[in-house]
């Protein structure tokens, strides 16, 4: 039995899965007052990718993992774009407020998965609306289920 880089990413995930589990773990747990609470969502990401990882991890020590489609896998010109885009929208979600900056980042990685399949004109409009919907959606499950207050920017 070897160890890959796959199986030993992994084992590094599931090492900064427990650290954040045992912080999740400092706060309120969930529905003990009867709402979702704080650790909700910190533990629903722990859980998947705890789960995720052990998949992996699995699947490398047992040889089974497909590696065909390695080759494909590579760090393209899109993924440094979205991360980019990531850092942004993280960056400017204060200034710009929920509504601008939301529209205008999942407007911007739609557009780039989207001009590959539809060309770069059409992409626009099916962008426009993915982003809309995403950013309505996002907005009512936010202040509606939840009851938070999210960023207005400063215009």
């Amino acid at each position: 039995m070897t160890i890959n880089r796959q199986a030993l990413f992994a084992l590094f995930i599931l090492a900064i899965d427990m650290a954040y589990l045992k912080q999740a773990l400092n706060l309120p747990l969930p529905f003990s007052s009867g709402e979702p609470g704080p650790s909700l969502m910190p533990l629903v990401l722990v859980l998947t990718l705890g789960i995720g990882a052990l998949g992996v991890l699995v699947q490398e020590l047992r040889g089974t993992a497909d590696h065909e489609d390695d080759e494909d896998a590579r760090f393209s010109l899109r993924t440094v774009a979205l991360i980019v885009l990531t850092c942004g929208f993280i960056w400017a979600f204060e200034p710009l407020g929920y509504w601008y900056d939301t529209l205008l980042y999942t407007f911007c990685v739609a557009w780039l998965f989207e001009q590959e399949r539809l060309g770069p004109v059409k992409a626009v409009l099916t962008s426009a609306l993915i982003g809309g919907g995403i950013t309505g959606v996002g907005w009512l499950f936010f202040v509606t289920l939840f009851d938070l207050f999210l960023p207005q920017g400063y215009f």
